[in-house]
């Protein structure tokens, strides 16, 4: 793998993208291959697949006014058409209040430009938060 501008402005890209508001750009930016995917930081935010990703974002998400903001140090890696990504973008609410987040990605350049294929956010939270008794 060698470091990439270009799958970290495919990032910086989606971020754009995301904030729009725009379902038809958003959908423009993600893969058109099998295992199309989001995993979210909170219980049960995920979309098995393209469809359902972009389903929710046109009829709940893309509505919300949310901004995705990039980190400090957004970096990319590729090799051939597959390439990923790390940052520590925000979201960004319509009140100005946010949630930092941690991200990796994996994007796949088609059509000559770098399409997400995958993302995962988390929120940090020290062991002793995260940590819960047996049922």
């Amino acid at each position: 793998m060698e470091r990439s501008d270009a799958v970290r402005d495919g990032m910086l890209a989606f971020y754009e993208r995301f904030s729009a508001g725009d379902a038809e750009a958003f959908a423009n930016g993600i893969a058109t291959c099998d295992g199309v995917s989001v995993i979210g930081s909170g219980p049960g935010e995920g979309h098995g697949d393209r469809d359902s990703w972009l389903h929710a974002y046109a009829t709940q998400i893309g509505a919300m006014g949310i901004r995705l903001e990039g980190g400090d140090d957004p970096v990319g890696y590729e090799e051939g058409t597959v390439g990923f990504g790390t940052d520590t973008p925000r979201f960004v609410l319509q009140d100005g209040s946010y949630v930092p987040t941690r991200m990796t990605a994996v994007l796949r350049q088609e059509g000559g430009e770098w399409k997400i294929v995958h993302l995962h956010f988390s929120v940090g939270v020290g062991d002793e938060d995260a940590v819960q008794s047996p049922d």
